[in-house]
């Protein structure tokens, strides 16, 4: 899937503020309610941001682990039972298949320099390995807002996936790719959440294309999460960009989701 960075500025601002006169400048694009019905475990929210501090844990010795499938992810999206006031909504339809959160395997080439492969596909949900199901979605609760992905692997897969990223961000600063329309720079490694069993944290300015002008910059940040054969991707977009003022991805909607995701149920009140 092609992530579109005017698209999903576009959509980001429009449901954070719900303004009509944006709107009327943004187009169609719209956000609809998520009616997942499963069960999730019970799960913890202080409000505060994740700030992608901690330690990765240890890996899982085997790979005997539960790999879900197209409708068990869906089933395993976070809701109000295990997040009081949380909304989740789809991203809206004329997307191109940006809403189901449709994820395809994206080789490094398509990336360049191709070291930065790993962190360009993270930012639409994806990877070199081909994905067994995946989701897409937009969180929003009083302490903020983020889109997130879900996408199940093969287990060995989804360890691959966070190795990768973490090895990739190292050394990777600045990039473009044939998956965005602009590219990024500032690429900077935030730490190591301490959710799931591994994860990792960064930060960039991605650079939207406007014509007859300079790119415009936009402050990102992302928290990367695995839970067992699922790799979460959280999202968190500066909507009114500023030079060196990054997001912070909401910490209690991350601990809500990784919850649901690690204990394969919703939360009962």
């Amino acid at each position: 899937m092609i992530r579109e960075w005017a698209v999903n500025n576009a959509v980001y601002r429009r449901c954070a503020a719900g303004a009509a006169a944006l709107a009327l400048v943004l187009g169609a694009t719209g956000c609809g309610a998520n009616d997942s019905s499963a069960a999730h475990a019970q799960a913890g929210g202080s409000g505060k941001q994740a700030d992608g501090s901690g330690a990765s844990k240890t890996k899982k010795s085997t790979a005997r682990v539960p790999v879900l499938l197209q409708d068990q992810l869906q089933e395993a999206i976070l809701d109000e039972r295990d997040l009081h006031g949380v909304s989740v909504n789809t991203i809206g339809a004329g997307t191109g298949g940006v809403g189901d959160g449709v994820v395809s395997a994206i080789p490094h080439s398509a990336t360049q320099p191709s070291a930065c492969g790993p962190v360009a596909g993270t930012l639409v949900g994806s990877s070199r390995f081909a994905p067994v199901a995946s989701v897409m979605r937009m969180a929003q609760d009083k302490s903020g807002l983020a889109t997130f992905y879900l996408v199940s692997y093969r287990y060995e897969d989804a360890v691959r996936v966070v190795d990768e990223l973490r090895t990739s961000l190292r050394t990777c600063k600045a990039f473009t790719s044939s998956t965005l329309t602009g590219g990024a720079e500032k690429v900077s490694l935030t730490g190591d959440p301490a959710a799931g069993d591994e994860g990792v944290s960064f930060r960039f300015a991605g650079l939207m294309k406007t014509q007859g002008k300079d790119p415009i910059q936009i402050p990102e940040s992302v928290v990367v999460i695995r839970s067992g054969s699922t790799v979460a991707i959280f999202n968190a977009i500066e909507t009114i960009p500023r030079a060196d003022i990054y997001p912070k991805v909401p910490a209690d909607i991350v601990a809500a989701q990784v919850k649901v995701l690690s204990a394969g149920a919703h939360a009962t009140r």
